[in-house]
């Protein structure tokens, strides 16, 4: 569970404040889900089926520095999962959702967004077990980049296979490997083909304490180069990337939980090595539970990441989050989030090539949400976003406030 709950934070952490706002509250989590010593989780049924409707009104939805920007967007969703034993101990997760966005002003951003995922869960005797799958999902490219009502979708697909194998009660070797596809017909360049192996070893201690190493190898092929202006130079945004690093999950008390990682990223480029990377990358989470319905957290994050929303080829992420919650009762839980993120777009080719200066942008904002299960099959929920960026380019600066509401039924 508390591996579970760590990947969710560092999600929150990695996924900035200027992200399609309804991220507000599609990562809020019930009381009942298990976060709160005061109210365990239920049990996961094999199935799931809902449908969801929300609002969102954002004063600045294209993130410009002036303007009248406010918009009204609705979503319209339907969604499921389904967790199947097959045979034995072999089994299927399958996941997926459809969704509508409806601007109320700038209709040309019309979208209909998807995701699904399909997995093999095997085990094959009691030392091996892992996945085979394979996922796709369809979005809108992020608003705060393009900063324009232009229609701009992105697809990402993905087949990865993963294996572990227990050395015996506390030992273990793990290994997995993934190809990443992403395509955008309006940033060609901006394509990329990512094969990625990683493996590691865990110890698991009697109290469920993990500490372990792993590696990981990237390979990011670029089928198209990127035009650089005013040279005319065609350059190639292929890369390798390496990563090496310590993990580990502790339980320090009944009331305090810590788990990271941290190692050391290399990136090297096929063209243009004066934007390589070498460097320390880390996450880092503590969560601490003064009460049985009270929690704080705090993350911490640097990262290399190839973002296909952004221009450049890469860019150097720095993060810090915290947050507290409060189940103020078994159906009802509020959660706060602030964050700060400062970014360099050290991947730019043009900036490289000292054609033009090298991108730095800070950005900070907090969340106020809130997550109440009306009755089983009728949850809401709501938030309050702000958010602010400012940045060395003219016309990036922008700050917003944006206000979100949504039901969702599950059959």
């Amino acid at each position: 569970m508390f591996r579970c709950m760590l990947k969710a934070a560092w999600v929150l952490l990695l996924t900035p404040l200027c992200a399609l706002a309804f991220d507000a509250v599609d990562v809020l989590t019930p009381a009942s889900g298990g976060i709160y010593p005061a109210y365990p989780s239920d049990p996961l049924r094999p199935y799931d089926l809902w449908a969801q409707f929300g609002m969102m009104y954002d004063t600045n939805i294209l993130r410009r520095t002036t303007g009248d920007n406010s918009e009204l967007l609705t979503r319209l969703g339907l969604g499921g999962r389904m967790d199947q034993k097959i045979v034995g101990r072999q089994s299927v997760h399958l996941e997926g959702r459809l969704e509508s966005y409806i601007y109320n002003k700038n209709s040309e951003l019309d979208n209909i967004g998807y995701g699904g995922v399909a997995e093999w869960r095997y085990e094959l005797g009691n030392d091996l077990s892992g996945a085979i799958g394979a996922s796709r999902r369809r979005f809108q490219a992020n608003l705060s980049e393009i900063q324009r009502a232009q229609y701009d979708p992105i697809t990402e697909t993905q087949l990865n296979a993963t294996a572990r194998y227990a050395l015996g009660p506390h030992l273990g070797l793990r290994g997995g490997t993934a190809y990443i596809d992403y395509n955008r017909p309006s940033r060609a360049f901006s394509n990329t083909k990512t094969l990625l192996v990683t493996g590691g070893m865990d110890y698991v201690t009697a109290l469920g304490n993990v500490v372990g190493v792993e590696v990981a190898e990237a390979r990011g092929d670029a089928p198209v180069n990127q035009l650089v202006d005013p040279l005319g130079l065609f350059i190639d945004n292929g890369y390798r990337q390496h990563d090496v690093g310590v993990i580990g999950t502790f339980i320090v008390s009944p009331f305090m939980r810590v788990a990271g990682r941290v190692g050391k990223t290399t990136r090297h480029y096929t063209e243009l090595p004066g934007r390589d990377f070498s460097g320390p990358t880390w996450n880092a989470m503590v969560q601490w539970l003064p009460t049985a319905k009270t929690m704080f957290t705090a993350e911490s994050s640097k990262h290399v990441s190839s973002i296909i929303d952004i221009g450049a080829s890469h860019i150097v992420v720095k993060g810090f989050s915290f947050g507290p919650g409060w189940a103020a009762t078994a159906k009802l839980n509020f959660q706060a989030r602030f964050l700060r993120q400062p970014q360099g777009f050290e991947g730019d080719p043009a900036a490289a090539l000292g054609v033009a200066p090298l991108r730095q942008e800070f950005i900070r904002g907090y969340r106020l949400g809130s997550y109440w299960e009306y009755s089983r099959q009728v949850h809401f929920t709501f938030s309050v976003d702000h958010g602010e960026r400012e940045s060395n380019i003219l016309g990036r600066n922008y700050v917003y406030n944006a206000g979100i509401a949504q039901v969702r039924y599950i059959f």
